[in-house]
């Protein structure tokens, strides 16, 4: 029984569901340690176990016609922490969490204050399609940003070039 519950715990920490000064994402493709369009799920499961839910059916996006699949860890009420592949790279596509263990490079994290991580990330808040945000990465095939919702970070979302999610944050 003692092992279970410490391969449990061990899994949690690694999916970054619990505590701080955890796993980071950055601007580059990193998320923690793992990297988009490198990173299969295969990779994902044998870091972090059993997913908690799979969304295996998804409505595909213009850059992932044939659409993916996305695992799901929960880190408490109300926290999810998900991983999507794209079913034509079989690589991770996407990244979306509010766990408050995960921090950008700056030191952001869900949970933390908009107007606190804005300054930490020296960028604006504004108006976003999901609520406030602050734009970590955008560009043509990037999009990295901070949700906010009620004054507070929600999540933070990472879109990458062959995004399974939905077509941009729009």
């Amino acid at each position: 029984m003692k092992r279970f519950v410490v391969v449990t715990a061990a899994a949690l920490v690694a999916a970054g569901c619990s505590g701080h000064g955890g796993p980071v994402v950055h601007a580059d493709g990193r998320i923690g340690p793992f990297r988009l369009d490198h990173t299969t799920e295969i990779d994902v499961r044998a870091k972090l176990g059993k997913p908690d839910e799979l969304i295996g059916r998804m409505d595909p996006a213009v850059t992932a016609p044939h659409g993916g699949r996305t695992l799901v860890y929960v880190c408490g009420r109300e926290c999810r922490t998900e991983y999507s592949f794209n079913n034509d790279t079989g690589t991770l596509s996407d990244f979306w969490t509010q766990s408050s263990r995960w921090t950008t490079t700056h030191g952001s994290r869900p949970g933390m204050a908009a107007r606190r991580a804005a300054a930490l990330e020296r960028r604006k808040i504004h108006p976003g399609c999901s609520g406030d945000q602050v734009d970590i990465r955008e560009d043509r095939h990037h999009a990295y940003v901070l949700i906010m919702w009620k004054a507070k970070v929600n999540s933070i979302t990472y879109l990458g070039p062959h995004s399974t999610y939905y077509d941009g944050l729009c």
